[in-house]
């Protein structure tokens, strides 16, 4: 057992940050949380208006360790729906299913393209069973698993629609995060005899919180607060001094007042290279270099209101086609009847990637909002412009970290410069620069909690599984992961099923 620290100082109230306080404070220990903005939850925002609510991007939640599953359960008593999940990819004016099938390509192009697909795929297996290159480029990384011609198809574009940049410029480490243990093999394997039941699909069904994925960051503030701790709003933090083990001062600035706090334990999950650059003693130029190195995508956000009553079955829809501004579409109905005013509405949300200054950056809110709807009309065809009621635009900094060819070496730089602050952790999609899913951030957050509460525990290890996210393996390796403790006379989830405690 570690000790225990008597305050917790969490920079950032996202999922990560907020779990982690919420593991400290509900088991009786010390937190205060600072969040610059004034709102909880950061990517996992939902926002309101005239009755349409909508998410920054879809958010489901699905996990592979149960227990977590059960926290989850615990935490939103009473505000679950279950999800079917359908997803799929739009590509030169069709509609594939996603995972790819093959009878779903078939019927879209032909015996051609499949003929196709499969010598490109022999030919990328064929050099690479000759070669000892390793593979590096998110490029090679996809044609390994699906060659060329499904690379071309499925995955070229909608990256680089994602990171702005070509796939070649691209570290392989976010395809075997995102994909690893899909393959045109288990495409044509269950296709043909269906899966081999060494694992488990977590894909068909997923649950959500039915007034918007916020609920769960809003949720976790709640207990924090009323467990005495404190969740402080519009606080941006400046300035870490670090006075020896385990005393930080950390200095933020809130309703115009420079204001500081004192701890024996900080937790970081604002972006690493800014952690990096206000940490007193400042750090070397080296680290510097990094630390701005470190390249995030932002991400514009265009809530289209409509009079309809829906325009597709799809939980998300995946935009291939460059000549269409957005990336990828869902319908928030088909999530949650609660996200509309009544059930002759409905709304799209799309999510417009880009970065600072960029040309889709600079256009205006309204300019966004009419390309959007342009091509929703013209190109996708999905409603008449008479149906059309309106937009929200959203603008969201330091939404996704570029995994660019030399990321990894720059986090090292600035993570053995951290490891010379005794105290300091770091946790979150930003804190760590690394892709998390919001379940990977909740569980590392949880995890980290029980950490400081003196468990042996690595939140480190989270979302380093080697098999692919959506699938449990029996064969899988087993890492470090969140147990679920709830006592005895409360240990019912909602379905009113025993859960373990």
């Amino acid at each position: 057992m570690n000790k225990k620290p008597e305050h917790v100082i969490i920079l950032g109230a996202g999922p990560a940050g907020l779990a982690t306080g919420h593991e400290i404070s509900t088991k009786g220990g010390k937190v205060t949380v600072l969040e610059k903005n004034n709102f909880v939850g950061g990517l996992c925002r939902t926002l309101e208006e005239d009755g349409y609510k909508f998410d920054l991007g879809g958010h489901r939640w699905f996990s592979k360790n149960e227990d977590l599953n059960n926290w989850f359960r615990h935490l939103m008593a009473g505000e679950i729906v279950m999800v079917n999940r359908i997803s799929r990819i739009y590509y030169d004016r069709k509609y594939f299913f996603y995972p790819i099938k093959f009878s779903d390509i078939f019927k879209n192009t032909g015996p051609l393209t499949i003929l196709h697909a499969g010598l490109g795929f022999l030919w990328a297996a064929i050099q690479q069973s000759v070669s000892d290159k390793p593979i590096i480029t998110m490029k090679q990384a996809y044609v390994s698993q699906f060659g060329n011609k499904l690379y071309d198809m499925f995955f070229r574009r909608y990256s680089e629609k994602v990171w702005g940049r070509p796939c070649e410029e691209l570290s392989a480490d976010w395809v075997s995060q995102r994909s690893k243990g899909l393959s045109i093999w288990t495409t044509v394997r269950d296709a043909l005899i269906g899966s081999n039941n060494k694992v488990t699909s977590l894909i068909d069904e997923f649950m959500y919180p039915r007034d918007g994925y916020m609920r769960i960051p809003e949720r976790l503030a709640e207990d924090i607060k009323s467990s005495g701790s404190d969740v402080l709003l519009s606080s941006a933090v400046t300035a870490i001094k670090y006075h020896g083990p385990d005393d930080f001062e950390v200095f933020f600035t809130r309703n115009g007042q420079e204001q500081s706090v004192r701890g024996d334990a900080v937790v970081s999950t604002i972006p690493l290279g800014y952690l990096a650059k206000i940490l007193k003693p400042a750090c070397t130029e080296e680290v510097t270099l990094a630390a701005d190195s470190l390249e995030f995508r932002d991400l514009i956000t265009v809530n289209v209101k409509l009079s309809k009553k829906q325009v597709t079955p799809d939980t998300w829809l995946y935009i291939q086609d460059s000549d269409i501004l957005f990336g990828r579409l869902h319908e928030p109905k088909n999530w949650s009847p609660a996200m509309v005013p009544d059930g002759d509405h409905t709304s799209l949300v799309l999510e417009c990637f880009c970065t600072l200054h960029d040309e889709i950056w600079q256009m205006s809110d309204e300019e966004i909002a009419d390309r959007c709807v342009r091509d929703l009309v013209d190109k996708l065809k999905f409603f008449d412009e008479s149906d059309y009621l309106g937009a929200n635009v959203v603008r969201t900094r330091f939404a996704y970290p570029v995994y660019d060819l030399d990321y990894a070496a720059k986090i090292k730089v600035i993570e053995k410069y951290l490891e010379g602050f005794e105290g300091l952790q770091i946790a979150g999609r930003g804190g760590i620069f690394r892709y998390n899913n919001a379940d990977h951030s909740i569980e590392m957050g949880l995890m980290l909690g029980q950490k400081l509460l003196g468990y042996d525990i690595d939140h480190m290890a989270v979302n380093t599984e080697e098999d692919y996210q959506e699938i449990i393996g029996k064969n899988e390796k087993r890492r470090d992961r969140y147990i679920f403790e709830l006592p005895e006379d409360k240990a019912q989830d909602t379905t009113g099923r025993r859960v373990k405690s």
